[in-house]
């Protein structure tokens, strides 16, 4: 990080390009562990599932996006936290942990507010034809908002820490 910053002074622009590299990497590995999975999904259904190329290839991206806006809040949370197990108890935490416990306690609030956690936000624009709270775009809206949020905080926290 210190030789990022004394090569490129302006703490945005750093920020951005991390945030910028982690999120096409994430895209590609994403659309390409996609492309792959439904390769094998297709030879393991053996002809008795339909693979059409229009929901297929919205699906492939939509796992890419996902996993690019994944990234950039996960920039955005190793940079307010400045600390690798911050950041990865952090991340476990929004990512994994939570969603598993609101919904392994059940109800409708609890299922509710998962809806807006980036996990369940993610779900439903990946998966569109499962019946969901909300149409795909505004699920790709609120895991926007989160990492923009994280982004920020992270962008906040790097300005005030290292001036």
């Amino acid at each position: 990080m210190r030789a990022s910053l004394l090569s490129v002074p302006r703490r945005h622009r750093v920020h951005a390009a991390k945030a910028l590299v982690a999120a096409v990497v994430a895209f590609v590995a994403g659309t390409t562990f996609a492309v792959v999975g439904a390769a094998v999904a297709w030879v393991g259904f053996d002809g008795r599932a339909s693979f059409a190329a229009g929901p297929s290839l919205r699906q492939v991206l939509a796992v890419g996006l996902y996993e690019a806006l994944v990234a950039v809040l996960s920039v955005g949370v190793a940079f307010a936290t400045r600390h690798p197990a911050g950041a990865l108890s952090i991340l476990v935490t929004l990512l994994w942990a939570l969603p598993s416990i609101l919904l392994g306690l059940g109800g409708p609030t609890l299922a509710d507010l998962n809806d807006q956690l980036p996990h369940g936000a993610g779900d439903h624009f990946m998966r569109p034809a499962a019946e969901t709270p909300y149409g795909p775009v505004t699920g790709v809206l609120i895991v926007a908002a989160w990492a923009a949020t994280a982004h920020l905080i992270g962008l906040y926290v790097l300005r005030r820490r290292d001036a």
